[in-house]
């Protein structure tokens, strides 16, 4: 198994996978980020009410960040599902206490969401 397979086995064990409903029905404060690159936001849009913050700064973003507390609720999402979850496990390293893996940009949408484009 490699590095990243393992990862994501432990990220999968902490990080729940969750649907587009659970946030919706989440009435605590909270965010919806979108971890993927600026170039894959740049293709196709993003999920309308997210932020864009890719996974390798998400942490440092995050710990600088005064209106996202460790009690928020954050959902993380990607394009299909790894790198939201491996991010989801970092936050949650760091000490973020509500974390949870949206998946996929297109299984959002699937389910409701509604796409934004970024000009």
């Amino acid at each position: 198994m490699t590095y990243t397979e393992e990862l994501l086995v432990k990220a999968d064990e902490v990080i729940p996978r969750v649907a587009f409903d659970d946030f919706n029905n989440d009435s605590n404060a909270k965010v919806m980020i979108d971890v993927r690159q600026h170039d894959e936001l740049m293709a196709s849009g993003t999920v309308e009410g997210s932020i864009h913050i890719p996974k390798g700064v998400i942490e440092f973003r995050l710990n600088n960040n005064d209106e996202i507390s460790f009690d928020t609720s954050i959902y993380v999402f990607c394009a299909v599902g790894v790198r939201s979850a491996i991010a989801g496990y970092n936050l949650k390293k760091v000490g973020y206490k509500k974390v949870f893996n949206l998946v996929g940009f297109q299984d959002i949408l699937d389910q409701g969401a509604e796409k934004q484009s970024i000009i």
